[in-house]
């Protein structure tokens, strides 16, 4: 794992979630500028999912591959799939969704950190 990365993607998961959040205050509808900031914390989780896969498979670092992968995945899916379902609703509920999807995201890294941490 590479740590500045793990906590670069922390503090964009809360950024996202502040942003967000703004926006259920608002009542505004998620836009492109939404959406480009949630791509740039999925291309983090990208990266960090890439990383850690190889990490695993190398086996420099001995971890619970299911635990840790599963969280890797798991960390993967959940932004797309909050998004689209944001845009679906268009409702100020399903916008608050995704603040919960990027406070998800930064406890799940953290979690991974935790993993990871644990098998050295």
């Amino acid at each position: 794992m590479i740590d500045p990365l793990q906590t670069v993607l922390i503090v964009c998961s809360l950024l996202l979630a502040a942003v967000v959040l703004v926006y259920v205050v608002l009542d505004r509808e998620p836009d492109w500028t939404l959406l480009g900031i949630t791509g740039v914390v999925e291309l983090l989780a990208v990266v960090q999912a890439g990383v850690g896969l190889v990490q695993v498979v190398r086996g420099t670092h001995q971890v619970d591959a299911a635990v840790f992968i599963g969280y890797l995945l798991s960390i993967l899916v959940i932004l797309p799939l909050a998004f689209f379902w944001s845009l679906a609703e268009r409702s100020r509920g399903a916008t608050a969704v995704l603040v919960v999807a990027a406070l998800t995201v930064a406890f799940l890294v953290v979690r991974l950190g935790q993993v990871w941490t644990a098998g050295a």
